[in-house]
């Protein structure tokens, strides 16, 4: 059962493996692709596969393994290889590539170099580290919103938010905005609009196609006041039976109920709409025939009135007396379209109080459960998603927070002093005549030293010697922070003495020293000395390499001395005190 449950190992392997990312087999040539990764957007999904095309050798040693250890991102987005089984390691001799998965949601706008750091492993050595960079550009969100009546841009936001309208149905007679923020608008094209606190904001949109008004007259009440000469001229033995008819250009269009048996007055409650275009005329009538009473004859007309649309009290009809009241409502046109929607303003996180440490050379902020991006010098450090950030180098930094909305907020800028002891940077050499000073920092100072002895009015980079001696410069940064070049012997009239000489590292120095010294220079005489010229350490050097700890020194530059009946050296050493 050995091999069945092998190959089902490797089939099951394959798919998963195939899932995580696809390899570009049209690439032969080493190197990764693409050589640059897509845009992506904030707030949008992002997915892209990149294909590792390893070397086989190099000088003649065969690579052994490649293990992808990190790929520094931009702030959102995630990583995984397609041998993640094998903590990402790739045997080159047995498959050439790999691929490696970018994916997520990108949280903050910005160009990134993105960084894929490689450890190699050749037959002769392990661990090499290999920095691949590729460049990546997160273009700002463009969030927006769309309904039938109209689309937003710039919404959802963050607060304060600026949003800008497109009204989808041009053209219409007459437009109604409420942005929900106090303000109003009869525009066809409004202009954007500010919301400078978060919250849920109602939007009311309406589009007339008409700007024309009904106007409805309605008839509500009708009262008889008075009425006589009812009865078929008979005495009144009975109470009066009212009615009344309303016509339209001469036409019955309304006949009320009859109130029976009662003498007016008498009133009837109304809704009868009314078109100011025709005439109308009002009829009082009393019952006779058709209230069941015929022998007094045929119902009585009592009177007609014509209708004033603006109503009438105690107005004459025949032999009665009226009121009636008429309602005028002037009705607004429809819309032919009305549409509600809401604009969402998100609210900014809290913004983030950086500090330095400067003995850990450690940027931090307190940890809010935001996502977190660096810059330095305005510029996104690839990678640099945490809440703490160790540097490497002077200059000024700021952090980025950013909410699950996508909101961001920005710190005060820091300015952060990085200085190295253990390198040395500034390299001094001679070249006819000339002493120059190169690899050193941009708008740096520089302090030139004959024999240990400070020589006046040189600031530049480059000295003329005019005489014999042990020559050293310090260079300074724009920070403070100084860097001291090796130590040159010149002779004048003959070349730059290269004879092999004693090396002094680090430079500059914290709590220790390293002195090594050519096998002629054994048993040679130490003196560190300050600079003027007081003797803080001394001893004799038996072997080639020497580790003195330092004494309680101030900061500040050194001298140090190496001595024999027939040698000398001398050099220029910066020491920053630890204590």
């Amino acid at each position: 059962m050995k091999k069945p449950l092998t190959l089902l190992f490797l089939l099951v392997s394959q798919v998963l493996l195939g899932q995580v990312c696809s390899i570009d087999a049209t690439q032969t040539q080493v190197g990764i692709y693409p050589d640059s990764m897509p845009n992506g957007v904030v707030g949008q999904t992002y997915s892209q596969d990149l294909t590792f095309v390893m070397p086989l050798d190099t000088m003649g040693y065969n690579f052994t393994n490649f293990q992808i250890v990190s790929v520094a991102l931009p702030v959102g987005l995630n990583w995984a290889c397609n041998n993640s089984a094998a903590n990402c390691n790739y045997n080159p001799q047995l498959t050439p590539n790999g691929c490696v998965h970018i994916f997520g949601i990108p949280l903050l706008a910005g160009t990134y170099n993105i960084d894929v750091t490689v450890l190699a492993d050749l037959s002769i050595l392990n661990g090499y580290p290999i920095l691949f960079q590729l460049q990546m550009v997160v273009l700002p969100s463009t969030t927006s919103l769309t309904n039938n009546g109209f689309t937003t841009i710039g919404a959802p936001a963050c607060a304060p938010a600026l949003v800008q309208f497109v009204n989808n149905n041009p053209g219409f007679a007459f437009y109604n905005w409420d942005f929900g923020n106090g303000n109003f608008s009869n525009q066809e094209a409004p202009t954007p609009q500010y919301y400078q606190n978060p919250g849920t904001y109602l939007v009311a949109y309406n589009a007339y196609a008409s700007l024309d008004t009904t106007t409805v007259f309605t008839l509500e009440s009708l009262q008889i006041n008075a009425m006589s000469n009812y009865g078929g001229g008979f005495p009144s033995f009975d109470n009066a039976d009212s009615y009344f008819k309303l016509l339209q250009n001469g036409a019955v269009v309304y006949q009320s109920n009859l109130i029976g048996d009662q003498n007016p007055p008498v009133q009837w409650t109304l809704n009868v709409n009314l078109n100011p275009n025709s005439n109308y005329t009002i009829e009082i009538w009393e019952a006779d025939d058709s209230y069941a009473e015929p022998y007094f004859g045929n119902d009585d007309y009592i009177g007609s009135h014509i209708l004033n649309l603006n109503g009438c009290n105690a107005c004459t009809a025949g032999n009665a007396s009226i009121n009636y009241s008429i309602a005028m409502q002037v009705i607004l046109p429809t819309p032919q379209l009305t549409t509600i929607d809401t604009i969402v303003v998100y609210e900014l996180p809290t913004t983030p109080i950086i500090t330095y440490d400067s003995l850990s050379h450690t940027l931090s902020t307190p940890a809010l459960g935001f996502a977190y991006q660096w810059y330095f010098n305005g510029s996104p450090i690839a990678g640099a998603t945490a809440a703490t950030y160790t540097i490497y180098q002077s200059g000024t930094y700021a952090l980025v927070a950013i909410n699950a909305q996508g909101c961001v907020a920005f710190s005060d800028p820091l300015q952060a002093v990085f200085c190295n002891p253990y390198t040395q940077m500034a390299q001094l050499s001679e070249n006819n005549g000339t002493l120059i000073v190169s690899n050193s920092a941009q708008n740096a100072s520089y302090s030139w030293y004959l024999d240990g002895q400070l020589l006046p009015n040189q600031q530049n980079n480059i000295l003329i010697f005019q005489e014999n001696g042990n020559y050293q410069c310090i260079v300074s940064d724009a920070f403070g922070c100084s860097d001291t070049t090796n130590l040159l012997l010149i002779e004048v009239g003959l070349n730059t003495n290269t004879t092999e000489q004693p090396r002094i590292f680090p430079n500059p120095a914290i709590d220790l020293v390293t002195i090594s010294v050519p096998i002629d220079w054994l048993d040679v005489q130490l003196e560190i000395s300050d600079l003027l010229g007081k003797v803080v350490y001394k001893s004799q050097l038996h072997t080639q390499k020497n580790t003195i700890h330092l004494p309680e020194l101030l900061s500040g530059n050194y001298l140090i001395r190496l001595s024999t009946p027939e040698l000398l050296y001398r050099e220029l050493i910066f020491v920053s005190a630890a204590h």
